[in-house]
């Protein structure tokens, strides 16, 4: 048997497994920690030495091909951080929301990206058990139903709860090692062993990646040195009105950007209409166009029919800049690629002298520079990019140093001014298109004007469903100002719905195309559904307290509240800056 253990954590954003790291090493928790790259810990339990390796989290809605391709190195290269391989892997589920067939199937397929062997030494790990109240943990995963029985299955029924709340006395610590010891038993002390040709390849790939990333940079900032020079010779240009128009798809955090650009109050309503809004940034007058945004993975004809004109209307006001939000949390594909010249061909080719990407969810980067993710993702976002003239920006938070990264845009956008000349023309990237191949696609999408009323009554529904969900929970909360309540919730949550196919003639490619629009929606809605769980946490916790406690605790998630649930900024916003109560992961 092996001297020392070696352990992968593994599970989506939120899962707690960052807690469950330091609780079992009984190392201090950091409340601002995020696991934006693997971590390597050491500790010993029981008098046994653990290196353990606490890996970056997934949307847990996501499906893998909608993963950065960063991330994904990251959970292959769990396995060479602890050489020569990991004895256990840990995958940790949170027990507080309904886990469904979407749940299920991005966990497989995360986990199962780093080998298909792997469940034989995995062990689920449940979290946040307070929310089963009286219910034991096996008779959790009994009622939870088959797609959570499946994935226990998969693992040998091997799973135990922790929850790092409750861990106080070290009983729950004592019996997760006991179950790492005895399936180390059962493998013979046998360890994962990653394909080793996979593993080279991929640090070939890495290290290409990081050489491209700095080139690029190089070049950006060469350029910028260039156009500063052209710039003083401007000395009034800084005080001179500017007009900036926002773009992107549906939840790519433009209307939040847009809210952060010119210090406003964030909107929670849907950008159906262009919303023209006027401010003053250091002195400077500001008008910020947001626009609707587009669907990700649908065509343009399922776009409501007011979507185009309103992206017209915006031109109208002869904009200084168009910034196209990118969220940097997922990835970018030929598919994505498309879509956004399809939405932005009316626009005009010119449009793209004036263009400049704005990537959001910058803080789920880490350290890692945004021309590390532009260049791992390949050549779809590579061109994109280019086609922009290399004009790019990152909101690395959307709380720290805010002003200053409003500032830095602000720069770069009066650098484009000066040099939008620099741009060649696009046709070559608009050429890379097949026109064959695109009467193909469109010829197979049948009964448009049904499919967009479909998108739109689903829209509305899932608005109606989340809009019950809340009254319920604010009852709760009025309750609660009364009545002390043992757990805030009786059940877990499941907002996945169903969606009706049966009006699609492509069945495969549109149904495949709406999960992942819906996934995304789930997301958002299940972060705003967090926030209402948080206020009824904080009243429970304060139901006992003086009228001074309750206050702070209210102030304190209103506070939370205004940094993250935009209804429409993008789906990571809300993990991305919650350093002082999310989960870390």
């Amino acid at each position: 048997m092996a001297d020392e253990l070696r352990v992968v954590l593994l599970g989506g954003h939120r899962s707690g497994k960052s807690k469950v790291a330091h609780s079992f090493l009984n190392i201090k928790y950091e409340s601002d920690q995020i696991t934006t790259q693997c971590v390597k810990m050491e500790g010993n339990v029981e008098g046994r030495k653990i290196l353990l390796v606490d890996t970056p989290g997934w949307w847990k809605w996501y499906h893998l091909c909608d993963t950065p391709e960063r991330l994904k190195a990251e959970l292959l290269m769990s396995t060479n951080i602890c050489a020569p391989g990991p004895h256990v892997f840990l995958l940790v589920i949170e027990a507080d929301f309904a886990f469904s067939e979407k749940h299920r199937k991005a966990v497989e397929d995360h986990v199962q990206f780093i080998g298909d062997d792997i469940w034989n030494q995995t062990i689920i790990v449940f979290t946040k058990l307070e929310h089963l109240g009286d219910k034991t943990i096996e008779h959790h995963v009994e009622l939870e139903g088959e797609n959570l029985n499946k994935l226990t299955q998969k693992c040998g029924n091997r799973y135990v709860g922790f929850d790092t709340n409750l861990n106080t006395d070290g009983s729950q610590t004592k019996e997760l090692f006991r179950q790492i010891e005895k399936l180390l038993d059962e493998n013979k002390g046998h360890f994962f062993k990653v394909d080793a040709t996979r593993l080279k390849d991929l640090e070939i790939k890495m290290k290409n990646v990081e050489e491209k990333a700095a080139a690029r940079e190089h070049q950006v900032l060469e350029k910028r040195r260039k156009l500063e020079e052209i710039q003083s010779a401007d000395a009034g240009h800084d005080a001179t009105p500017l007009c900036i128009v926002l773009l992107g798809w549906v939840l790519s955090g433009k209307t939040l950007a847009g809210s952060f650009i010119l210090g406003a109050d964030v909107s929670f309503d849907k950008t159906v209409k262009c919303v023209r809004t006027y401010g003053e940034v250091n002195g400077r007058e500001i008008t910020v166009v947001d626009t609707p945004g587009w669907w990700k993975f649908l065509p343009p004809q399922l776009n409501a029919d007011s979507v185009e004109t309103e992206l017209l209307t915006a031109m109208d006001s002869s904009p200084n800049a168009i910034l196209l939000a990118i969220p940097a949390d997922t990835s970018f594909l030929e598919e994505q690629m498309d879509v956004i010249l399809e939405n932005m061909r009316p626009l005009g080719e010119d449009i793209w002298r004036k263009t400049m990407v704005l990537f959001t969810c910058g803080g789920l980067l880490g350290d890692k520079p945004i021309e590390y993710h532009i260049e791992s993702e390949g050549d779809a976002l590579v061109r994109l990019v280019e086609m922009c003239g290399n004009r790019y920006h990152l909101f690395e938070s959307m709380r720290d140093n805010l002003r200053t990264q409003v500032n830095q845009l602000l720069e770069k956008i009066d650098e484009m001014i000066k040099g939008s000349a620099l741009l060649e023309s696009s046709d070559e990237h608009w050429g890379k298109k097949k026109k064959s191949q695109e009467r193909e696609t469109l010829s197979e999408w049948l009964l448009v004007k049904d499919v967009k009323k479909l998108l739109d009554e689903e829209w509305v529904r899932r608005d109606a469903l989340k809009k019950e969900i809340f009254k319920t929970m604010d009852l709760q909360m009025d309750l609660h100002r009364s009545v002390k309540r043992g757990r805030s919730m009786d059940i877990p949550l499941d907002l996945s719905g169903k969606l009706n196919t049966e009006l699609f003639i492509n069945k495969h490619q549109l149904k495949h195309a709406l999960e992942r629009e819906w996934n995304r929606r789930e997301a958002v809605d299940s972060a705003r559904i967090q926030y209402k769980q948080k206020c009824l946490d904080f009243y429970d916790m304060s139901s006992c307290a003086d009228e001074e406690d309750i206050q702070r605790s209210v102030a304190k998630v209103h506070d939370w509240y205004q940094r993250h649930l935009s209804d429409y900024g993008s789906v990571c916003s809300y993990e991305e800056q919650d350093k002082t109560e999310q989960d870390g992961d």
